[in-house]
């Protein structure tokens, strides 16, 4: 009998199909107290947070995330909404008692750069304070709450289409509100929100916009709570090293969404983790990020890449191709390389006031460098390239480029 939180069979039929088309597949996962219990739910159809929702009733799981994956070679790019602290950990271990050595889980920010997940907050307090039936629990109240809305501002809107008194006009926004109702039906909250915004604003025009279901004042009093909280911690921020404080600035953008979206108990979390990475003192002793060091790490992985395509390249007479396997990526660079290593040298040397100028003169061959990134078609053809082989250059260049930007702007 498949196991109801990892159907072995189906996930790596989907990896497999993933793996072969290249594109990304929705998924859930569910984080267990073992490795070995852990759980993943993939489906060609069904969005993520459906599946959550499948996850979170399955015996065993903790915690859960959802989001997107794609599979490159043998890599399992996870992209959760919400990363989640195990995984990586966890789905490694799943992934060898199931047979499915070759897979190898990694997990991926929003701009495809790997995250490690050591780096992400710490859940096992929150884990320890309740179980998980006590967490199942609370998600289920939390997801019956929000079907409720929902309900209500259907119901609402139904009666405001009733009410315009105009039958052609009743007959265009009827289906809007089958939709919404269906929406529901299959767990999908975001889509069906969605649509009743659009519904609602198109009631408001027309002059029959339903009135408003009245707030929780508990909800209201914990929102106003937490946004004064998060507030206080944005300008704590500000008082931070740059390289400190993007991660945490990321995160703080997290626990607004949240708020905004009525998820208070995620905001909540989210302040947690935000709070005690704030107030945790940094490293002292620690030598300031070299933005040089930066760069000639994200430069060699992408020679490794690149020279591994110049072997294929040789045999053929292609005119831009020819010039990569000559010269490698330089060769396309159009001088922006000498530029900004010449930049960077000048900022190595440079003390007091001659190294804020010469900061500003490498945020200069920053902006120049990834403006080339993003519109040189030769990119393009590197990265896609005849021979399937895996070149990528656009991506970690643009990484680096942005945290060697952060290290300038605070010199």
């Amino acid at each position: 009998m498949p196991d109801q939180a990892f159907d072995a069979d189906a996930v790596l039929k989907l990896l497999k199909k993933a793996k072969a088309s290249g594109k990304e597949l929705p998924f859930a996962f569910g984080l267990a107290g073992k490795s070995e219990d852990c759980g993943l739910m993939i489906d060609l159809r069904k969005p993520g947070k459906v599946l959550r929702g499948d996850m979170k009733k399955a015996p065993g799981i903790k915690k859960s995330c959802f989001g997107t994956l794609r599979v490159e070679e043998n890599e399992v790019l996870l992209q959760p909404e919400k990363p989640l602290k195990g995984i990586v950990k966890q789905l490694k271990k799943k992934f060898m008692k199931e047979g499915m050595v070759k897979f190898k889980p990694v997990l991926v920010g929003p701009d495809g750069s790997i995250i490690d997940e050591d780096s992400l907050p710490d859940d096992d307090g929150e884990a320890s304070e309740t179980g998980p039936e006590t967490r199942l629990a609370e998600d289920s109240t939390a997801d019956a709450g929000a079907a409720a809305a929902l309900k209500t501002r259907i119901a609402a809107a139904a009666e405001a289409v009733k009410a315009l008194g105009k039958p052609d006009l009743a007959g265009k926004l009827a289906p809007e509100i089958k939709a919404s109702v269906k929406l529901l039906g299959q767990g999908d909250h975001d889509a069906c929100a969605a649509r009743l915004d659009r519904l609602e604003a198109a009631l408001a025009k027309l002059g029959g916009q339903p009135k408003p279901a009245p707030a929780d004042p508990a909800q209201s009093e914990q929102a106003a709570k937490l946004g004064k909280l998060l507030t206080a911690q944005a300008a704590k921020l500000k008082s931070l090293p740059p390289e400190q404080a993007a991660p945490l600035a990321e995160q703080a953008r997290a626990i607004a969404a949240n708020l905004k979206s009525g998820a208070l108990t995620e905001a909540a979390d989210g302040l947690k983790a935000l709070i005690k990475a704030i107030e945790t003192p940094a490293e002292t002793g620690q030598p300031a990020a070299d933005p040089m060091e930066i760069w000639q790490a994200a430069k060699e992985d992408v020679d490794r890449g690149v020279s591994s395509l110049q072997d294929a390249l040789k045999s053929q007479n292609h005119p831009v191709l020819a010039q990569i396997a000559d010269a490698g990526l330089a060769g396309v660079t159009d001088g922006n390389q000498t530029a900004l290593m010449k930049a960077l040298f000048e900022m190595k040397s440079a003390t007091g006031d001659a190294r804020k100028k010469a900061a500003q003169a490498l945020l200069a061959q920053i902006a120049a460098y990834l403006k080339f990134l993003k519109d040189d078609p030769a990119i393009g053809m590197v990265e896609d390239n005849p021979f399937g082989v895996k070149a990528p250059v656009k991506t970690p260049l643009t990484n680096a480029l942005r945290q060697m930007a952060e290290i300038a702007k605070a010199a």
